[in-house]
């Protein structure tokens, strides 16, 4: 385990593009301290965002973690200062042309700081552009922007510990590899390489419990869509369509609205029966919480998007104020089952 582990960090490292030993304690202190106060639920000392302006671009309105991420940054931008009025809020709609568009809008606002939330690598690489041009700073959320400090999802090692409980609920669910007919892997492409890690890191750990060649039999691998429902259902429908024989499987998808497509499509072709099916997603935000309460699923990775802000705002002033914050901020991913559920979101 301690290989496996070893090899989980230099992967999620090298996505990134920075060594782990980069980002120690002490390293930067500035940011350190507003991360210290955001955490205990203070006010940043000095007010640094009075008189300020801070822009953040949500990825989707109406998605129980977007909307908690969002929450979570307003929140902290004003314990940081920043007034109501001085915080833009738009929404990039999971639609690449209304994220540069909203960029566009924002840039025109010459706010202090920046914190994206946008799902399109290519778009990104185009806003990253423009804003340092402009010299204005940004704080990339879930998909990285060139150049600006990741705040998000270890998505490798989130997935990893996504494989291990995959791995756990079809041993005791089909009694091992032998019988689960194929396992499914709904990616993300569009976000990148990073994000691509939030399902290739669930192969490592199904390989060390299974075999090399027991997963590949069984693996499928396929472009999920963008995080909307209705897209992985789509998928899903043909995956059932090419598979009829298939009863048992194992999945996974980006978020947890994809994994409400996935139900959706073995629901629509009559073939839903939570026995057949090990389900694990990622995020564990509301809709993760009732989908596990529910019994629809089997266990998901927290990501904890009500505390995003302590991490971004924090970064987002830090940069403003000129000082270093680290390359890359993740939150403490936990997987979160039946078991401790209500230890993690008590009812």
């Amino acid at each position: 385990m301690k290989s496996s582990k070893l090899i989980q960090s230099i992967v999620a490292s090298a996505i990134i593009g920075f060594s782990s030993s980069s980002v120690m304690a002490g390293d930067y202190p500035v940011y350190e301290g507003f991360n210290k106060q955001a955490m205990a639920g203070e006010a940043f000392s000095g007010l640094p965002g009075k008189g300020k302006t801070l822009a953040f671009a949500n990825i989707v309105n109406g998605s129980p973690f977007c909307d908690l991420v969002e929450e979570s940054v307003i929140r902290q931008a004003i314990a940081a200062g920043f007034s109501q009025n001085d915080i833009i809020i738009l929404n990039n709609q999971y639609d690449a042309v209304i994220g540069l568009k909203n960029a566009d809008i924002i840039l025109a606002q010459q706010p202090d700081v920046f914190i994206e939330f946008q799902f399109d690598e290519r778009a990104n690489n185009v806003i990253s552009r423009k804003f340092a041009k402009a010299g204005i700073p940004i704080i990339a959320i879930d998909v990285p922007v060139p150049g600006s400090p990741f705040m998000g999802a270890d998505n490798f090692g989130a997935a990893w510990l996504g494989g291990e409980v995959m791995a756990q609920k079809i041993t005791s669910k089909f009694g091992g590899i032998d019988g689960v007919d194929k396992i499914a892997l709904l990616q993300f492409p569009t976000g990148g390489s990073a994000t691509m890690m939030r399902s290739e890191g669930f192969i490592p750990p199904l390989e060390e419990a299974f075999g090399v060649d027991a997963v590949a039999a069984k693996l499928i691998k396929t472009d999920g869509g963008t995080g909307g429902t209705e897209n992985a259902k789509l998928v899903m429908d043909d995956l059932l369509a090419a598979n009829p024989d298939a009863k048992t499987w194992a999945a996974t998808a980006i978020n947890h609205e994809s994994i409400a497509g996935i139900i959706a499509a073995f629901e629509a072709a009559g073939r839903w029966n939570p026995d057949d099916v090990v389900l694990v997603g990622m995020g564990a935000g509301p809709l993760g919480q009732s989908q596990l309460r529910d019994g629809q699923i089997d266990g998901s990775v927290a990501f904890y998007p009500e505390k995003y802000g302590q991490w971004a705002v924090a970064a987002a002033v830090a940069r403003m104020l000129g000082a270093p914050v680290p390359p890359y901020m993740y939150p403490d991913h936990v997987t979160i089952t039946m078991d401790n559920i209500d230890q993690y979101y008590p009812q």
